[in-house]
Parts: C-alpha cells; sequence; structure tokens
C-alpha cells in the first residue's frame, strides 16, 4: 500500500506529460503556445476561456489597437501597462515556476525572460502579431516585426519592460556565453517549449532527480539540438541511486 501511495503521484505525473505530446501532435508538429499554457499545469484545453485576467487583457489589447492602430504600442500597454509585469529578479526568482508558467505570471505579476516571453507569444498567436522569441546564452528575448531577422524588426527586453537593445549591445552582454550556434534566430513554438521544460527540470535536478529527468526527456524532444539538456541529462542520471 505504501508503494502504491508513491507511485501515484509519478503515474498521474506521467501522464500530464504524455497530455504535452498529444497537444504537440508528434515531432515536427506545430506547438500552440496558448494549449501548452494550460497543458504544462495540467489544466484543460481550453482553460484560458475561464481565466479572465487573460480575456480581460485581450479586450484591452483590442480596445487599444482600435484607437491607436499602433500594434506593437497596444501589445506593450497590455504587457507593462494593463498587466503591469515586473521583473522577478535575477537568480532564482526569475527561473521559478512561477516565473516561467505564463499563467503563473499572469496572478502573480512578476516573471523571468520566459514567462513573459511566452505570454506574449499568447497574445501574438491569438491576435496574429509579428512577433518572435530569440535566444541568447541563458535568455531569450523579443523580436517583432519584419521576418524574425534583425533588419526589419525592433527587438524588447523581456525584463526590462520592453526595452529596446541592439543585437550587438546584446552581443557584448552576454559575450562570454556559452554559445551555442543557434543565438539570434527566430525560435519556433516547440523549440520554446523545449527551453521552458528544460527549465522545469533544472527545477528539480536538487530534489526529485526523477521528475528532472522526464522534463528533460519532454525537452529533448521539443528541441534536441540545444545542447544544455544532454549535458544536465547526464548530471541528473550521475545522481540516481544504485538500485529502485
Amino acid at each position: 500500500m505504501k508503494l502504491l501511495k508513491k507511485l501515484v503521484p509519478v503515474v498521474l505525473f506521467l501522464m500530464a506529460v504524455g497530455a504535452l505530446y498529444a497537444l504537440w501532435g508528434g515531432f515536427g508538429g506545430k506547438v500552440s503556445y496558448r494549449d501548452m499554457a494550460c497543458g504544462f499545469e495540467e489544466r484543460p484545453l481550453n482553460c484560458l476561456d475561464s481565466i479572465d485576467e487573460w480575456n480581460r487583457g485581450l479586450v484591452f489589447y483590442d480596445s487599444t489597437l482600435s484607437v491607436t492602430n499602433d500594434t506593437l504600442g497596444a501589445l506593450k500597454s497590455l504587457l507593462w501597462e494593463f498587466w503591469n509585469i515586473e521583473f522577478a529578479g535575477a537568480g532564482e526568482a526569475a527561473v521559478s515556476r512561477e516565473s516561467i508558467l505564463p499563467l503563473q505570471v499572469l496572478q502573480t505579476k512578476k516573471s523571468g525572460c520566459m514567462g513573459l516571453s511566452w505570454l506574449a507569444m499568447m497574445v501574438a498567436e491569438s491576435r496574429g502579431i509579428a512577433l518572435n522569441t530569440v535566444l541568447l546564452p541563458g535568455h531569450v528575448f523579443l523580436r517583432y516585426g519584419g521576418n524574425g531577422d534583425s533588419k526589419e524588426s525592433i527587438n524588447l527586453e523581456p525584463n526590462r519592460r520592453g526595452h529596446s537593445y541592439k543585437d550587438e549591445e546584446y552581443r557584448q552582454k552576454y559575450e562570454n556565453g556559452p554559445w551555442t550556434g543557434m543565438e539570434f534566430k527566430p525560435l519556433t513554438s516547440a523549440q520554446f517549449m523545449g527551453l521552458a521544460a528544460f527549465d522545469i527540470g533544472n527545477l528539480y535536478l536538487d530534489s526529485d532527480v526523477r521528475k528532472a529527468l522526464t522534463w528533460y526527456r519532454v525537452a529533448e524532444d521539443f528541441f534536441p539540438e540545444y545542447p544544455g539538456i544532454s549535458t544536465n541529462q547526464k548530471i541528473a542520471k550521475s545522481r540516481l541511486p544504485d538500485r529502485l
């Protein structure tokens, strides 16, 4: 009976992870930022329908856009004025579950780069906004406009209320890396979810190695090119007990 009680949360967790794959639709499939926001928190697929803060935000965005005809301005007003999301702070605060998962961010109004970017991409997905997430060493930022390249677009720093850094400023700020060769390129939605799963796995690396490994497997399937995943998988596996 004791063993059964221990297994129940494990089975439920694995079922929830399996649901993420079902939402994905298979390797190479397109990932919905909105569906995954619900799926990562083990909520129903249509959970956004019942989240008042989300729905009020879309109404605010639509009304602001109708008055100003300024897509970027309406988006920035939504994120940093209407929702008034603040940077959670450097270190552990920026990479906690509350700062990574966008529905948690809507509740706490505090976020790291992942949670704010995820939430922004949900709005972009809902309203057809030309927005991308872009990878840096240990960081992501938003890029508005153009085809996702840096020539005809505007960078938005999620941790500084949309401040626009140039690519060269980012290169100087993150010059010590580690660089992977994938920086400054728009992330696919699947790759972004891989990073989110990787960050969540890191949260369990010291407290629950098996759960960390499960999240790393999700991260690996979504974003197999990202080298940090295999590195942390090896660390987690080295911490497994010799016997169950």
